[in-house]
């Protein structure tokens, strides 16, 4: 594995930021655009409304971190092949794990539901359009340069197993934030365990490139498989 000086980081001050936005995003973004859309004489529906808040992260997140995306671009052309090596290895490893989770899950609770794919599902039933564009183009460099550049780097330097193993269980909590009143205690352990190989492989092919455009391609191919996988 390659030394913590290996791959690009965003500076202390774009860290910094990044964790007093992703504080505000988990604590009042949500809410707060759910209270303006209450006060609007025609509510947005539910896919409008989440991906104005896809589009509100995208835009916080590409000016906050603009000059690391521009560092991390030059990284992709001064360095194509490993690129690509990171996103085929990063790749594969992710449908492998997620392959073998998945299968695992599906012995041992057979009638398990993920409420947030149902919601996506839901969502794009009316408004694919908007939730490709969401999902694929709007979430992964915001959902990268937050969890991958700011939690994960960060811990790297100190201890890269534990960079992995909170990175890893935060942005598996993320997308299980809006349902812990509606999951039990096992479902949600499932729930958990399903996104762990998307931030294993997320991070590890980071690690790989030494730009953080691999994580973000690899996610916006995963997320553009689920939603061309929904009927």
């Amino acid at each position: 594995m390659k030394n913590s000086n290996s791959f690009l980081s965003p500076s202390p001050r774009e860290t910094g930021r990044g964790l007093a936005y992703l504080a505000f995003q988990l604590l009042f973004l949500s809410g707060a655009l759910n209270w303006l859309n209450s006060l609007l004489p025609q509510p947005l529906g539910a896919a409008e409304l989440n991906f104005l808040y896809y589009l509100i992260n995208f835009l916080a997140v590409t000016v906050l971190f603009r000059d690391f995306l521009g560092r991390s671009f030059r990284q992709v052309t001064a360095h194509p092949a490993l690129f690509l090596q990171a996103l085929v290895l990063g790749l594969t490893a992710y449908w492998a794990c997620g392959s073998c989770v998945g299968e695992l899950i599906r012995r041992v609770a057979p009638d398990f539901s993920n409420y947030n794919d149902q919601a996506i599902a839901a969502m794009a039933q009316g408004s694919r359009f908007l939730m490709a564009l969401g999902t694929v183009i709007l979430v992964p460099p915001a959902e990268e340069c937050l969890y991958r550049g700011v939690i994960f780097r960060s811990l790297y330097r100190r201890s890269p197993p534990a960079a992995y193993l909170v990175s890893m269980t935060v942005f598996a909590a993320v997308h299980l934030l809006g349902y812990l009143n509606i999951y039990s205690p096992w479902e949600l352990l499932l729930a958990l365990l399903q996104y762990l190989p998307a931030g294993l492989c997320l991070a590890w092919s980071y690690v790989k490139s030494g730009t953080i455009f691999a994580p973000i391609v690899i996610h916006a191919l995963v997320n553009l498989s689920a939603i061309a996988a929904l009927r």
